[in-house]
C-alpha cells in the first residue's frame, strides 16, 4: 500500500498550549473523531474515538502507563500500537501518527475508507504486486 501525498500529510489539530499534561480532547477531522491524549510525561497519542469493542466513543475513560481503559466496558488498549490488552476485543484501536512542532500538534488522518471484502479472494495489500 503507497500512501500518496495528501494521504501522507500532517495536519495541525490544535495547539499545544490546548492539551496539558494527562489531559484528552477530542477533535473531528477528515470525517473522523479523533482522541488526543497527553500523558503526564507530556507523551502524545492520537487514536481514533471509537472503542472495537463497544462500537462507541471511547474518550472519557482512564489513561495509565501507556493505556487506555474504555469508559464502558473497561477495555484496555495499548496507546502506542493500539493492541488491545483484554480479551474483550480482539480488534485492535485505530491509532494516528502525532508529532509536535512550533508550539502545534499534528496528525495525520486518513480518509475513513469503507472496506469492501470480497468472499474468497484475497485482502487487499496481500499477494504479489500488480
Amino acid at each position: 500500500f503507497i500512501m500518496t501525498q495528501e494521504e501522507n500529510l500532517f495536519v495541525s489539530i490544535c495547539s499545544s498550549e490546548d492539551i496539558g499534561p494527562g489531559e484528552e480532547k477530542v477533535f473531528r477531522s477528515n470525517g473522523r473523531s479523533v482522541l488526543i491524549i497527553r500523558s503526564a510525561e507530556a507523551d502524545l497519542f492520537a487514536v481514533e474515538d471509537n472503542c472495537p469493542h463497544a462500537n462507541t466513543n471511547i474518550s472519557g475513560g482512564r489513561f495509565r502507563g501507556g493505556f487506555y481503559a474504555c469508559p464502558h466496558h473497561g477495555a484496555r488498549f495499548e496507546l502506542s500500537t493500539g493492541k488491545s490488552m483484554t480479551n474483550l476485543s480482539n480488534k485492535p484501536l485505530v491509532c494516528f501518527d502525532i508529532i509536535e512542532e512550533d508550539g502545534e500538534i499534528k496528525i495525520i488522518i486518513p480518509e475513513k475508507k469503507k472496506v469492501t471484502i470480497t468472499p474468497g479472494g484475497m485482502p487487499p495489500g496481500f499477494g504479489p504486486p500488480m
